[in-house]
């Protein structure tokens, strides 16, 4: 099972064949289009310009668009299959315009806002996270405006375009959970979340498991600053300085072993996860959490890091400063930033008072950059079931795990207003490219492409059909 639990952090890869230069698929393909919006540079705060033209993209194919917010940092619309406003049940499928920037650049192979096509392969920042999800789902919508013509669905189904994930959400899903819910007439969040992988089971490495987010982490940001007056020629020794006290206390925090904390949706991941394995490893993970193995847990977990951080809280350096100087000039100023996941039972007060007993210094101040909201996770309902039998459709053979998802996205907002919120990428993954998500050369076969649209138009197809077997009863 090495590695393979990393398509649970939104990490997303493909088995890619090599590329020959110079070849190209033809225009009007949802590649060709993926392509086309790859090329827009919009980066968290300039959404504006891809947000426009996929909404000039949604009336094309015959869609609703509901414009939320117009501006350039917060630029939030909806394309659906009715007007919103005749206010019928809703399933969101739920997409960010914006992406995280290529500062990497000279290590791509193609740049990373040309939108490349070469051979089967489409390459740029955002074809995954989440330019490309967002025209999946925009082409599965889409496909189904004819009979939304001809006949009432039970549901309306949008795509719901929003700005700022990658920073917080804060001008795009926090709006809109705050001043829209009315007209969205939500009944169903689908949303960024865990895909497909095969390998994932040691005795059936055949088996492709989906994994279906019903929660997240909790994301927090901090900022840990020291100000220490010394004198400022550096030649000259000192006891103690800004960095000599910020350094120590990173070093407490980043050194202590994080505490083991299950909570339901873990503790069912793994009983599920050792049932599909069976035999002796399958009993280990079923019964993980028993009295029995608790003493070696740590120890089995360990092995596969990204089970770990399933059960345990996450505290990563992200940058560390002081104000520009010369080399010989001591700063007075030391600021670092961490990027901190929560296991949904710790609360931000008692994961700080924690984190205050470790660093045990009164010179360091803590700041809360930003946060995502608390949530309740949503259990697998009928809806579920629907999505679960749609993914067995489109990869037959395959299982579905409900699981909790070790990053934070948007998913979060709608959840702690009470709507239910899945996160799935119904996408069949494998280990290749998991570091070109948020890093360099990141790409989509053309072919992957096609199959998550024809997996999206089957999970709608089985909402569409539970909800009508229901009324006909």
């Amino acid at each position: 099972m090495k590695y393979h639990f990393q398509l649970l952090l939104l990490v997303i890869v493909f088995k890619v064949t090599p590329v020959l230069a110079g070849d190209t698929l033809p225009i009007h393909t949802p590649s060709q289009l993926l392509s086309e919006i790859l090329k827009y540079r919009s980066l968290s705060g300039h959404e504006k310009s891809v947000g426009t033209f996929l909404l000039n993209k949604s009336l094309e194919m015959g869609l609703n668009v509901h414009l939320f917010n117009d501006s350039d940092s917060s630029f939030n619309f909806s394309a659906s299959l009715y007007p919103l406003e005749e206010q019928k049940p809703n399933i969101v499928f739920l997409s960010h315009l914006d992406v995280v920037s290529a500062v990497d650049s000279a290590e791509w192979l193609h740049p990373p806002f040309s939108g490349a096509i070469v051979h089967d392969t489409v390459w740029g920042r955002g074809c995954l996270d989440m330019k490309g999800i967002g025209l999946m789902q925009l082409e599965a919508v889409a496909s189904y405006v004819n009979e939304a013509k001809q006949k009432s669905l039970p549901y309306n189904f949008t795509v719901l375009f929003v700005s700022g994930e990658e920073s917080g959400g804060t001008l795009g899903a926090k709006l809109i959970t705050e001043h829209n819910l009315p007209l969205l007439n939500t009944s169903l969040v689908i949303g960024e979340g865990g895909a497909g992988l095969k390998n994932v089971l040691p005795s059936k490495p055949e088996q492709e498991v989906f994994f279906l987010s019903i929660i997240e982490k909790k994301s927090l940001w901090l900022k840990l600053s020291v100000r220490q007056k010394t004198h400022g020629h550096s030649s000259l020794p000192a006891s103690t300085s800004a960095n000599s006290i910020l350094i120590k206390s990173i070093d407490r925090i980043t050194t202590e072993r994080p505490i083991i904390i299950f909570n339901k949706t873990t503790k069912n991941m793994f009983r599920q996860l050792g049932e599909l394995n069976g035999g002796v490893q399958g009993f280990v993970l079923k019964h993980i959490n028993s009295w029995l193995l608790r003493p070696f847990r740590r120890k089995i977990l360990k092995r596969e890091p990204l089970l770990l951080t399933e059960v345990t809280n996450t505290i990563q350096l992200t940058n560390y400063s002081n104000p520009n100087g010369p080399p010989n000039v001591i700063p007075g100023v030391a600021t670092s930033y961490f990027d901190c996941r929560l296991v949904p039972t710790v609360t931000t007060k008692k994961f700080l008072k924690k984190l205050k007993r470790r660093i045990h210094n009164h010179k360091v101040d803590i700041d809360i950059i930003d946060q995502s909201p608390d949530e309740k996770a949503s259990k697998p309902n009928e809806q579920f079931n629907a999505i679960e039998a749609g993914l067995k459709k489109a990869y037959p053979g395959c299982a579905v795990l409900p699981v909790l998802f070790p990053a934070t996205t948007d998913n979060s907002y709608f959840r702690s207003n009470g709507i239910k919120a899945f996160g799935l990428l119904p996408l069949e993954l494998n280990q290749t490219l998991i570091e070109s998500v948020h890093s360099a050369n990141e790409c989509v076969p053309v072919n992957t492409v096609n199959k998550g649209i024809e997996a999206y138009k089957m999970i709608i197809r089985e909402l569409i059909n539970q909800e009508n077997t229901k009324m006909k009863k």
